[in-house]
């Protein structure tokens, strides 16, 4: 499913398109509706930096497991606007979760709880240094300055796997605690994969 605003072309796989359908039928507590809001939020972020320094992407691509950003007109930026446009994503779901906080503060209210906690959640969650989340990128950006490319990717493999084995383990207490809940575990293998796979195809 493709559609534009714009300029800008968005592509929607068939499988989130059919999990946003039933998501919206199916979920009276709108906690999924609300994730998907502070994850349009992050990505929302990285656009707005993107425009700001002259780099607006002409797609992005949604799939179940991926949002990807592609610009192919290569403009060449500095270490400095990479760095802020790594990290606009964090940058607004802690802003968009401090300001919940502070409504919170007046009054009581459900979503808006949700919506501070998927916030905070997904800004630590990215911040982590590991490879494939802004974290990782931020660090590789900041590593680059020192090293070659080559070193600062080496570096950050050790780093990311340094914090991934634990985040699997600890992903797989949790899913023999509650007999349910393999999210963490998941997404530890995910970035694992990733990283392997990156590797394998690199000369």
């Amino acid at each position: 499913m493709t559609f534009k605003i714009r300029d800008l072309c968005i592509e929607l796989s068939f499988p989130l398109a059919a999990l946003m359908t039933a998501v919206i039928i199916f979920d009276t507590s709108m906690s999924v509706i609300i994730c998907f809001a502070s994850v349009i939020a992050h990505e929302t972020g990285h656009l707005l930096a993107m425009r700001h320094f002259g780099s607006y992407p002409q797609k992005i691509k949604l799939t179940l497991f991926d949002i990807a950003i592609i610009d192919r007109k290569k403009i060449t930026l500095s270490d400095n606007a990479e760095l802020i446009i790594t990290l606009a994503g964090v940058t607004v779901n802690f802003f968009l979760s401090t300001i919940s906080y502070f409504i919170l503060y007046f009054t009581t209210n459900t979503c808006i709880e949700i919506f501070l906690n998927t916030n905070l959640t997904l800004g630590l969650f990215n911040i982590l240094p590991i490879d494939s989340l802004d974290g990782g990128q931020a660090l590789f950006i900041l590593l680059s300055k020192k090293f070659s490319p080559f070193t600062s990717m080496k570096i950050l493999d050790i780093i990311s796997f340094m914090i991934l084995i634990p985040l699997a383990l600890m992903g797989f207490l949790v899913l023999l605690r509650s007999k349910y809940n393999f999210t963490l575990l998941l997404t530890a293998l995910y970035l694992i994969a990733i990283i392997l796979l990156k590797n394998r195809k690199s000369p």
